[in-house]
């Protein structure tokens, strides 16, 4: 193999690498605008406490990133 070659294969496999990058940031950022209306918020002891309360799941509490991770994860959005 030449430089040329071995550098456009280089350059090829960034690209590529690349583009999944963004294809997944697009994907999970659209799961994170349908999973972020299933987060409510309470009012407890004078702090906000955020809640999850899928249909078929548990109540649960804790921070908005974390809820959003979880309904993702779990596959609710």
């Amino acid at each position: 193999m030449t430089a040329e070659q071995i550098d456009r294969q280089l350059e090829n496999r960034f690209s590529r690498r690349c583009a999944a990058e963004d294809k997944a940031m697009i994907r999970r950022e659209r799961l994170e605008r349908r999973a972020d209306p299933m987060v409510g918020e309470l009012c407890k002891d004078g702090a906000k406490v955020y809640y999850i309360y899928p249909v078929g799941g548990k109540y649960r509490e804790g921070t908005k990133i974390d809820l959003i991770d979880f309904l993702i994860r779990r596959k609710y959005v």
